[in-house]
């Protein structure tokens, strides 16, 4: 159950999609790191004259369940603007997988615009997703066409359409079809997810081919946690590494002998390593 409210100028949603453990409405006011735990604090950005009146939102986490599809508001109400937000609550989902958001603007319950985005999840924080909404392709009769939400659908959905579960087709629930990555999939499972082998689809930065159902990076296995696989190889890099690199192993960048962030490589320091990874 879905509920809107607003505050501060700030237009805010929040919710219960199948991840979440609790409702929370949003104030004006936030931590932006550990807010509420798990969580993707999601912005819509879109053109004003689209003259959205509510939006559907749905999604999912790698190796997960899919939430929603909601709509927000349950009730159109007004018109809403650009820059208004919504919480989505994880729940208890592994670090560092991959979250993907999907949205539709609608007016007037006519599908007009589109709009998606992911980011990768950290345990206990809250991450922040900009989507933003373009308008979509008319049809030959001038109307916007179906959408990619399918009512009473097992599959999932293209253009309006239910569609059977396929390594193409990959989705169930009438949620919008995503078509798998043969180089980091090789199967679309029971629950509408492309995996690898009985494992989630190989996704960066660890990985970047799925082989005899295991995820691997070039010729070898996956990468370990704070390494990034680039050119087939694990390497330590601002991408996947916050606190620093000593050759490619990420360290945590607080101490004396190994100091440094940002994935940069780690320094001595003469006195010691400050609170903000910075020698002293």
């Amino acid at each position: 159950m879905w509920a809107m409210m607003r505050g501060s100028g700030e237009g805010t949603w929040a919710g219960w999609p199948v991840l979440v453990c609790t409702v929370l409405l949003l104030s004006a006011c936030r931590d932006p790191a550990r807010a509420s735990g798990t969580a993707l604090y999601v912005t819509t950005e879109f053109d004003p004259t689209l003259l959205l009146t509510q939006v559907r939102v749905w999604g999912s986490v790698e190796g997960g369940d899919a939430f929603g599809p909601h709509v927000l508001p349950e009730q159109p109400e007004r018109l809403l603007y650009s820059g208004e937000t919504l919480r989505v609550l994880l729940g208890d989902v592994a670090n560092g997988v991959q979250a993907k958001v999907f949205i539709e603007g609608l007016r007037n319950d006519v599908v007009v615009a589109r709009g998606e985005g992911g980011a990768q999840v950290r345990d206990g924080y809250e991450v922040e997703v900009t989507l933003q909404l373009e308008p979509i392709s008319e049809q030959p009769n001038g109307t916007p066409d179906g959408g990619t939400f399918c009512i009473g659908c097992d599959g999932c959905c293209v253009q309006g359409h239910c569609t059977g579960t396929t390594f193409n087709t990959c989705g169930t629930g009438g949620i919008a079809c995503v078509t798998c990555d043969p180089a980091r999939a090789d199967a679309c499972d029971s629950r509408g997810v492309c995996v690898c082998g009985t494992n989630p689809a190989c996704n960066e930065p660890g990985a970047d081919r799925c082989v005899n159902g295991q995820c691997r990076c070039g010729s070898g296995a996956a990468c370990a946690p704070g390494q990034e696989c680039v050119d087939g190889a694990c390497r330590c890099t601002a991408n996947s590494c916050s606190g620093c690199c000593s050759g490619n192993t990420c360290e945590a960048g607080n101490t004396q002998s190994r100091c440094g962030k940002g994935g940069e490589a780690c320094v001595q320091c003469k006195k010691g390593c400050n609170a903000d990874h910075t020698c002293r």
